[in-house]
């Protein structure tokens, strides 16, 4: 049974659509609060008003992910909820890490080093502007923060910011287009299903069993590509923004993943190549409580453990219920591989890796992933509407070929 505040959370029955009055009202305080955290953090002394102001944004950002339905009821709209309550929950998440801070958070190369007087300006007119910066740097590019942080290696080596715009321009359409051109190959696989709001499974049992696993591996394939071009165009998109606006450098925009498609065992994937921008929360709320609790091991599986439940949230955010065990279980049953490379290492005297290492980290993730793909069907996840306005780039083009073709 589904506890009366997660359904509250998770139902759009009670909500009401997102209008400037329910922003002002609902919404804004939540900005308001994390924005006040996030200046908070880098002023010494403030660690007793942090606190008091924790529960009062974990009840605003539960008020406004129980009150605001963004979708405005439209099925096809519904990941945008899904995008806004996980992004409350980030809120919450990051303000809870910031609040029991034990230093001041500190810019290592902020825009401005020195004030009109040639003072160091680290006061309070500078944590206002770096504040900016700290909610938006999840990975922590720049402060004194981030532990263990892999930052791949960028190719744009000039300090151009116009020239760096336009990369990300050029990226951001690619990746776009790559999007939706995987989502519309998934949905070629089941139409009926796939292309609505009612959704359907991956899984065929009219076919023969080798069949079988191939339709539900090239599914599953796919998904995973189609989450690496969201991500990747969501980046460029946000970096070109925030280089153009607010006058960022291209440095603090490095790539967000690492050919991740090259691992070679799962600590290489989750550690180095894939995407680390929620890194600092998991290990911060799941990885080192755990660890100060079960040694090594228990931090590997908290890590996780956080990570899948947050995972859990962002599925059920769409409102249509799914499968937790699924869910948290891949994530931890991906720190469990780890342990297994760990004890592989101290038995065999050398790390997984090489060929056998690619077989092994994809052949452990095809696995267990199978089913959160399943999930992910039989939520719509390939049906609903993931891009703004339901913009279509690769269909717009195909559109523009089939009509020049008939021509």
């Amino acid at each position: 049974m589904t506890p009366r505040y997660a359904s509250d959370v998770f139902s759009s029955t009670h909500k009401t659509g997102l209008t400037m009055q329910s922003f002002m009202a609902v919404v804004l305080p939540v900005l308001f609060l994390h924005y006040s955290m996030a200046v908070l953090v880098q002023l010494k002394g403030t660690a007793m008003y942090r606190t008091a102001l924790l529960p009062i944004l974990f009840w605003s950002a539960y008020h406004a992910a129980s009150s605001v339905d963004i979708s405005g009821g439209d099925p096809m709209q519904v990941q945008t909820n899904a995008t806004f309550i996980t992004q409350l929950f980030s809120f919450a998440m990051r303000a809870t890490i910031w609040a029991t801070a034990q230093e001041p958070y500190r810019r290592l190369d902020p825009p401005h080093k020195l004030n009109r007087r040639g003072e160091e300006a680290n006061g309070l007119a500078m944590a206002l502007w770096n504040a900016f910066d700290l909610l938006v740097n999840l990975r922590g590019i720049g402060w004194n923060w981030p532990q263990g942080l892999h930052i791949p290696a960028s190719s744009h080596k000039s300090n151009s910011r116009l020239l760096f715009v336009v990369l990300c321009a050029g990226r951001f359409a690619a990746y776009a287009f790559a999007y939706d051109a995987t989502l519309e190959v998934i949905r070629l696989f089941s139409p009926e299903h796939f292309s609505g709001f009612t959704g359907g499974i991956i899984y065929d049992a009219s076919l023969t069993p080798a069949w079988h696993v191939l339709r539900c591996v090239s599914i599953s394939f796919l998904a995973i590509w189609m989450i690496y071009f969201a991500v990747q165009w969501m980046y460029y998109f946000a970096a070109a923004i925030f280089v153009t606006v607010f006058q960022q450098h291209p440095s603090q925009w490095p790539p967000v993943f690492d050919a991740p498609w090259l691992s070679t065992s799962l600590r290489d994937f989750w550690s180095h190549r894939w995407h680390q921008t929620m890194r600092h929360i998991f290990l911060s709320l799941g990885g080192q409580p755990s660890t100060y609790i079960f040694g090594r091991a228990g931090g590997v599986i908290g890590g996780f453990l956080f990570s899948g439940i947050f995972h859990d949230i962002e599925l059920r955010a769409v409102g249509k219920g799914g499968n937790s065990l699924v869910v948290i279980g891949f994530f931890v049953m991906n720190g469990v591989g780890i342990l297994l490379e760990l004890v592989w290492k101290r038995v065999m005297g050398k790390a997984v890796g090489g060929v056998f290492g690619w077989m092994w980290t994809f052949s452990w993730m095809a696995m267990w992933g199978a089913a959160v793909v399943n999930e992910w069907a039989k939520i719509a996840r390939f049906g609903a509407h993931s891009s703004p306005w339901g913009f279509r780039p690769a269909m717009l083009v195909w559109s523009y070929v089939q009509s020049f073709l008939q021509k």
